[in-house]
């Protein structure tokens, strides 16, 4: 029965173990990183899809604006002559699933509602032009601001649970279990989901409050201000995005787990003495009424309230200035469904070899079939000199060498292709959607204002309450 409740106890550490580390590796993963900069060397023009394409090119031809790369510039991106087999066949035959119908998902915003345009960095000043031609027209366009990571956020956080830190009276504990909120705000640094880390912060310094006293985990997992503040900080969490809320919950998590190995160290260090002191009063709502309780939640207050006005003085509440999930080189691991230039090279391996295929091979292939490495494919070629027409065998081979051909000769592409926009990002990227700033629209600072009145209502309740300031320190 000993070594029975010894491998119970073993195994729930493991687990708890398991899921503190894997909930700090899945936020990093699925960070919400929001960049200004959403594309290296070019900046994007978003215009309402209700607007005629040929007006909006004929603006962009007036200011001079050139390099624009956008979907009516888009060809089949093969550098051969157009009257060969290859292009005339790739021309004809277009899978609605296939690369050349993928690429068009670089052209809309998530919603599609906008289109868009990409401009190379020299020429923003000729798209700000462009930009504000259209608005005075009545078209809602903008442009997307160059930014760089929002470092005050995750700074604020940082010295919201400082501060409680030196409130706290069990001070290493809270380091512990402020950790991977802390991190949460680091790798999703929103406004609104940093006042949800605020409000988690207090509950957790409500928590250390009551650490080591009899009858603690009961009346933590009961008491209606630490789950009020708990619950809150998630609610608003998922309503800054659903992407947030689910990350937020993995850390909420994360953090249960570090709170069970905490308390599982401290009952294996205090077997080590033979007596242990206990403090005489148990877990009760009296000890969130002290001086530092009510110091730490008006300190929630005041934090929220200076993240708020970093909103209202960096963020642009326009019609324009909604927050929108743009196509993004920077989007991490996460990948919304945009074609890579490894898909790129599947699609020119098939558009090349299609016409000189069997169309009886065992293995039907198809035009949208990804070739395994080393696939060789040989086919005549002719040609008509002074002897006459001679023939001679081409062959193509799937391979590294291929693939470094393929995108060399995406330069050589005499329009503006979105090819050219991919290249310039590098060998490692991951396209996806991605916020074009950390703020966002009037819903955000709604929620700031929301999360700000939790803090202060329970505040105002207490001093009501007692009518005085509390003697407990």
């Amino acid at each position: 029965m000993k070594y029975k409740r010894m491998y119970s106890s073993l195994n729930k550490k493991s687990i708890s173990t398991a899921i503190a580390v894997v909930s700090v590796i899945i936020i990093f993963l699925f960070r919400l990183i929001p960049s200004g900069s959403l594309w290296k060397g070019y900046r994007i023009v978003y215009v309402s899809t209700g607007c005629d394409s040929k007006y909006i090119e004929t603006a962009i031809e007036k200011t001079g604006c050139s390099g624009v790369i956008d979907l009516a510039s888009q060809y089949v991106p093969l550098s051969l002559p157009v009257d060969t087999p290859e292009m005339s066949l790739a021309s004809a035959v277009q899978d609605k699933n296939g690369y050349l119908a993928r690429r068009t998902t670089y052209f809309f915003d998530k919603g599609r509602k906008y289109q868009l345009y990409y401009v190379p960095d020299g020429e923003v000043n000729k798209a700000e032009t462009v930009v504000e031609f259209l608005q005075h027209n009545g078209i809602s366009a903008g442009i997307n601001t160059q930014t760089g990571y929002p470092w005050l956020i995750p700074v604020v956080c940082l010295l919201f649970a400082v501060l409680l830190d030196v409130l706290a009276t069990n001070r290493v504990i809270f380091v512990c279990f402020s950790a991977i909120p802390v991190f949460f705000s680091i790798c999703a640094p929103s406004y609104s989901g940093a006042s949800a880390v605020c409000l988690l912060l207090y509950a957790l310094f409500l928590v250390q409050q009551v650490w080591n006293r009899k009858n603690t985990m009961n009346f933590v997992l009961t008491n209606i201000t630490v789950l009020f503040f708990t619950v809150s900080s998630i609610i608003i969490a998922i309503m800054t995005s659903l992407r947030s809320g689910l990350i937020f919950a993995v850390a909420v998590t994360g953090t249960a787990a570090v709170m069970y190995l905490v308390l599982q160290a401290e009952k294996k260090h205090n077997k080590k003495y033979s007596f242990v002191p206990v403090m005489i009063c148990v877990a009760d709502i009296t000890l969130f009424k002290t001086k530092k309780a009510k110091r730490g939640m008006a300190a929630c207050a005041v934090f929220i309230i200076a993240l708020t006005a970093i909103l209202l003085v960096s963020a642009d509440f326009s019609h324009s200035s909604t927050r929108m999930q743009l196509p993004s080189s920077h989007a991490g691991c996460i990948v919304d469904g945009f074609p890579s230039l490894d898909d790129y090279v599947v699609w020119c391996w098939n558009a090349r070899t299609e016409p000189y295929r069997s169309l009886y091979s065992s293995n039907k292939e198809t035009i949208y079939e990804k070739p395994k490495n080393g696939d060789t494919v040989v086919f005549p070629r002719y040609a008509e000199d002074e002897k006459g027409i001679t023939e001679s065998n081409i062959s193509l081979k799937f391979d590294a060498s291929f693939r470094s051909s393929v995108l060399a000769q995406i330069d050589n592409l005499d329009f503006p292709a979105v090819e050219k926009l991919l290249k310039k990002q590098g060998k490692y990227f991951h396209a996806g959607y991605a916020f074009s700033s950390s703020g966002g629209g009037m819903m955000y600072l709604v929620l700031m204002i929301i999360s700000f009145f939790i803090p202060l209502c329970f505040f105002i309740n207490m001093y009501l309450l007692d009518g005085r300031w509390s003697k407990n320190r």
